[in-house]
């Protein structure tokens, strides 16, 4: 056991040489330091903060493979949000935004460990409902599977397309934009492999 928790602490340390959230080697030290020491929970607390660092530079370097403009929408200033910690555990978290006026929008998260991703999954594999349901539809993003959701409320075009990928899930959104293909074509236009490869 003890030799898998130090592997583990090893492999955090070279990757974390590659991160650029500043405390995640102090957090390393201190996890090896509290291990060493038996004080397990201390450990653990210093683990959980080293992945988180390491997940903010994650959610960074997604951001910044990210257009700034997307559609003729312009990303809205102040609304990029990065976050290691997701529901007090740790885990990925990006959400972008963008706007061209006020009822033509879209926006971009990523959550690991989404509580949708089973029900997504299981919807993706059941052919059935989809004959039942006009406003959904399976579809593909890039080589990637995803669930496509339409709604309308005061004559305003939502759709929402769901893509799972390992234990994450990448949401798409549009208001305002009543074509499919123009919502399908802007998703497929982000850099889709890069993102995934990334975020796993």
């Amino acid at each position: 056991m003890r030799t898998t928790i130090f592997s583990f602490l090893m492999i955090l340390s070279l990757f974390a040489v590659q991160v650029k959230a500043q405390d995640v080697n102090g957090q390393l030290s201190t996890a090896t330091a509290s291990y060493a020491s038996g004080d397990l929970e201390n450990a653990r607390f210093a683990l959980q903060e080293a992945l988180n660092g390491v997940n903010q530079a994650i959610g960074q370097d997604i951001l910044h493979l990210l257009p700034a403009t997307l559609g003729g929408m312009n990303v809205i200033a102040g609304s990029d949000n990065v976050t290691g910690t997701n529901m007090g555990f740790a885990g990925l978290y990006v959400n972008r935004d963008y706007q061209k006026d006020t009822i033509r929008d879209a926006s971009l998260e990523i959550i690991s460990d989404s509580p949708m991703l089973a029900t997504v999954n299981s919807l993706l594999t059941m052919s059935t409902m989809f004959v039942s349901d006009p406003n959904q539809k399976r579809i593909k993003v890039g080589s990637y599977k995803a669930l496509m959701t339409k709604s309308e409320y005061n004559e305003i075009v939502t759709y929402e397309i769901q893509m799972p990928f390992g234990n994450s899930m990448m949401t798409f959104k549009t208001n305002g934009i009543p074509d499919e293909t123009e919502v399908t074509g802007l998703m497929n236009s982000l850099p889709i492999a890069d993102i995934v490869k990334l975020a796993q």
